[in-house]
């Protein structure tokens, strides 16, 4: 594990997963502090009651069975890549990818709702933002789009993987801040820092290589986590990545 840790600190994941426990951690609901706070106090606890204290949480967690993976042109091979995970850990990737879509396209759907009732997933993933990157004023232009979205999820747990740079053009800055502000806490996977290698010069996306190791961050970001309560995910050891059985792929004109 040492090893794969240090692997995704060559691409700024560390940072990422550093700040996870401290600014995700959830408020005691009796008194208002937060794990990280009370992690600070000092306490004799005897080395084997560690060890079976974290084998009671992990027994406690849920299995994740279903995921549904949305979002825009970024979505195939980071749902190619979670469904290798899926094998190794026993769930489904279930992928809806909407070419060049962004937050307007898929809140004016109306489909998102539909989705999640369909498929019944226990955790979605979401991929956007890349076409509104440089957008300067999210909170005016694309709140209402956000809550639409977050309206259609609903209760399902979800993990929201923000757009990474585009290279000559910037990081999106304001876009990633806004995001992460408006999602649930620790439910916001930032990416705009990441050191990816991209297809080419003029094309943004990440080789298949470089999104493999994106989504190997945000698996350890989704362990991590204080906001969800899934058993931990092992990398994959056989099938690196593999399409899963629902696979709906729609063109840039396509309607959803």
């Amino acid at each position: 594990m040492k090893s794969y840790r240090q692997l995704l600190c060559r691409t700024g994941l560390c940072a990422v997963l550093a700040a996870t426990s401290l600014s995700a951690a959830p408020a005691n609901p009796k008194t208002g502090s937060s794990h990280a706070a009370r992690s600070q106090q000092p306490a004799v606890v005897q080395k084997d009651s560690v060890h079976n204290s974290h084998v009671d949480k992990e027994a406690e967690r849920k299995q994740l069975k279903k995921v549904l993976f949305i979002g825009d042109s970024m979505t195939g091979w980071m749902a190619e890549r979670m469904e290798a995970y899926g094998i190794e850990n026993g769930f489904e990737v279930t992928t809806v990818l909407w070419d060049g879509s962004t937050l307007a396209k898929w809140a004016n759907s109306g489909k998102i709702a539909g989705l999640v009732a369909k498929y019944k997933p226990d955790l979605v993933c979401i991929s956007l933002g890349m076409n509104e990157l440089l957008e300067r004023n999210p909170e005016t232009r694309l709140k209402g789009y956000l809550n639409k979205i977050l309206t259609g999820i609903g209760s399902t747990p979800y993990l929201w993987v923000g757009p990474p740079s585009w290279p000559g053009k910037g990081k999106g800055e304001t876009l990633n801040t806004w995001l992460a502000g408006k999602l649930a806490a620790g439910c916001f996977f930032p990416s705009n820092s990441l050191t990816l290698t991209r297809q080419s010069k003029s094309n943004p996306h990440p080789t298949k290589a470089a999104i493999q190791g994106w989504i190997d961050g945000v698996v350890m970001f989704l362990n991590e986590s204080p906001a969800y309560n899934f058993k931990r995910l092992s990398m994959p050891k056989g099938i690196q990545m593999k399409r899963g059985k629902v696979f709906i792929y729609k063109k840039m004109t396509d309607s959803l």
